[in-house]
């Protein structure tokens, strides 16, 4: 999908600065054409040392493939790098590429470049936004801004809660991606360990979205409508 003229996107949430000030994160209302449910612009600070981490930076994400959606992005300025495909090929992408498309069922994460000499800036948006257990703005808040406070040492890493918050999203881990004889065990396996992890952390009294990432407008909304 190519825009040729901006599309209007206002900022409806954020910025928040995240992983001691090296990632911003904003949310905007996405377009209509994008059939997106959630538009982010985030922005890698280029001269902070965790950024020169590339792969190892606290906000990459670890091999995933999400069930029920797409995952597309545009490169706005500066450089990212991707691993996707069953094969991890890595790629760097920049504003002369456009946007992209990573589909359902593709494995993929995302990487900073430690060469840029600019703050790398890009778009990310999921879609369709009609489907079940789909990533949308809160989703994403509270996952990067939870993931950020346990890199900050403000909270405790909770595996039951970072499974349960990435289980309602429909996304699995991919273990040996590379390991073809493994098949569909390579998402299969992890998504039922993640299924256990999360079905242990609602007996726990636990929910996918955590009050201190949500409003109460949200969050009460989220339980009526999801029954969590």
């Amino acid at each position: 999908m190519t825009h040729k003229f901006p599309l209007d996107e206002p900022v409806i949430s954020g910025p928040f600065s995240l992983f001691e000030g090296s990632f911003i994160l904003e949310f905007l209302q996405p377009h209509p054409s994008r059939d997106a449910s959630v538009l982010i612009r985030a922005t890698y600070k280029h001269d902070h040392p965790l950024y020169k981490k590339g792969s190892s930076h606290p906000q990459t994400p670890p091999l995933h493939l999400h069930f029920n959606q797409s995952e597309s992005f545009e490169v706005l300025q500066g450089k990212i790098a991707t691993v996707e495909g069953w094969s991890v090929a890595r790629r760097v992408w920049t504003q002369e590429d456009g946007p992209h498309e990573i589909k359902p069922w593709v494995p993929h994460t995302f990487q900073p470049t430690p060469d840029s000499t600019e703050d790398t800036i890009l778009l990310v948006w999921a879609h369709p936004d009609d489907v079940d257990e789909m990533m949308d703005r809160v989703f994403f808040t509270n996952l990067l801004m939870y993931v950020s406070d346990v890199h900050e040492k403000k909270v405790s890493l909770n595996p039951f809660q970072i499974m349960l918050t990435q289980h309602v999203s429909a996304t699995a881990l991919v273990w040996f991606p590379t390991a073809t004889w493994l098949g569909p065990l390579r998402w299969w396996v992890p998504w039922k360990v993640q299924a256990i992890f999360a079905a242990a952390g609602r007996l726990l009294g636990l929910t996918p979205m955590m009050k201190k990432y949500t409003s109460e407008e949200e969050f009460a909304e989220i339980q009526k409508a999801k029954n969590i």
